[in-house]
């Protein structure tokens, strides 16, 4: 990898983080209060992530299995089994979790997101931004999109498509450090970009 590679990498690492961090939207999947034992909800998608994030993790995630093989699938249950998946580094696996849910709703927003952030993540670009449009155009509180547009945007070498989403981004972020690190992520595009002509 050249020094830009690994300056574009470590550069722009800890603003990821801090973004990746952010709900993605209110009551979104990163959102799990793991409640007392006696008092798990009573939803059964619910209990079980509660489980897997409490004191019996392998009987939440047989209980989503289950949920995911009923007739008809629990759409919920799956994205769950995906996200996972994830967290346990089973990339593959929660790729197909994700595709799933599409194949049974097309336009779920959720499922759609994270096979974006795989797709940023596995540095398939293209597909990680049509991924993320289609979350911000269905639902706006997916703004977080507009950051990780522009990162695939800087990736693919769009500095001019970088450049609009960070700006767009901007108000969207949550702290004044965030502010500022896009702020400068935006000066060193500005800063490569002086003296090039389109």
């Amino acid at each position: 990898m050249t020094r830009t590679g690994w300056a574009w990498v470590l550069g722009g690492a800890a603003v990821v983080a801090a973004v990746l961090l952010l709900p993605r939207k209110p009551g979104s999947v990163a959102e799990v209060e793991v409640p007392a034992a006696d008092t798990l909800p009573t939803d059964p998608v619910d209990r079980a992530v509660a489980l897997v994030n409490g004191e019996n993790p392998m009987a939440g995630i047989q209980a989503l299995r289950d949920l995911a093989a009923a007739d008809p699938p629990n759409v919920d249950a799956v994205v769950w089994l995906g996200i996972f998946s994830i967290q346990s580094g089973q990339k593959d696996k929660a790729r197909e979790h994700f595709a799933r849910v599409l194949t049974l709703e097309p336009a779920h927003t959720e499922a759609t997101w994270q096979l974006a952030l795989l797709d940023m993540e596995d540095g398939r670009y293209d597909a990680a931004v049509v991924g993320f449009e289609a979350c911000m155009s269905a639902d706006s509180s997916y703004a977080n999109g507009l950051f990780f547009t522009a990162r695939c945007y800087e990736a693919m070498g769009n500095t001019k498509g970088a450049l609009n989403r960070y700006r767009e981004y901007l108000p969207y972020a949550p702290d004044t450090a965030v502010v500022a690190k896009v702020k400068e992520l935006i000066a060193q595009l500005e800063a490569g970009n002086a003296g090039k002509t389109d």
